[in-house]
């Protein structure tokens, strides 16, 4: 039975996949970005009433 041996070619690729994992890692572990979707900044003009917009003040 053949014995297998890796090359240095696949200790370069495994520890490539590694690094890459371990960024992965670290960018999940960040909390999410604001986005300020949902995000209530300021309050709306209040409503003057029965005015229109083409009325005359």
């Amino acid at each position: 039975m053949p014995v297998y041996r890796p090359l240095p070619a696949d200790h370069e690729q495994a520890e490539y996949m590694r690094q890459i994992a371990r960024e992965c890692r670290e960018l999940l572990q960040q909390p999410p970005p604001d986005t300020f979707l949902g995000r209530k900044t300021q309050e709306p003009f209040p409503a003057e009433g029965d005015a229109t917009p083409n009325e005359q003040r």
